[in-house]
This record gives C-alpha cells, structure tokens and sequence, in this order.
C-alpha cells in the first residue's frame, strides 16, 4: 500500500507543477493583478488546478492498473 501511495503523490506533484508552469502566467494576466491580488483569482485558480490534477492522477493510476503495472 505504501508503493501505491508513494506513485499516487508522486504523480500528484509532477501534474500539478506541470499544469501550474503551463497555465499560471496567462490566468494571472487574464484575470488582472486587482482580482489576482485582492479577490478570489488565487483561491480558484488553485483550487480548479488541484482537481484538474488529482484527476490526472487518477486517470494515469487507472491506466497502470488496466495495463498491469502492479501498484499495490
């Protein structure tokens, strides 16, 4: 179970800087340094990315399993 946990953060962590080093810059500037700086464009920018990458984790453990790498 520890190998199983250990892949899932790992994973976790990697989609999750990939996904901010591709999209944080153009959101900031979409959204304006007023609302990034004083409203809620932090909290959701971070909190949609948090989902976005824990699908991708789950997305990516499901396929290891349905292709047979033993994550347990």
């Amino acid at each position: 179970m520890i190998k199983f946990w250990l892949i899932a953060i790992f994973i976790f962590i990697i989609s999750t800087y990939i996904l901010s080093k591709l999209t944080l810059k153009s959101n900031r500037e979409e959204a304006g340094e007023r609302i990034w700086r004083f409203g809620n464009g932090r909290s959701v920018y971070w909190r949609i990315l948090t989902l976005c990458s824990f699908g991708i984790t789950v997305v990516i453990m499901l396929i290891m399993h349905w292709i047979g790498i033993s994550i347990l």
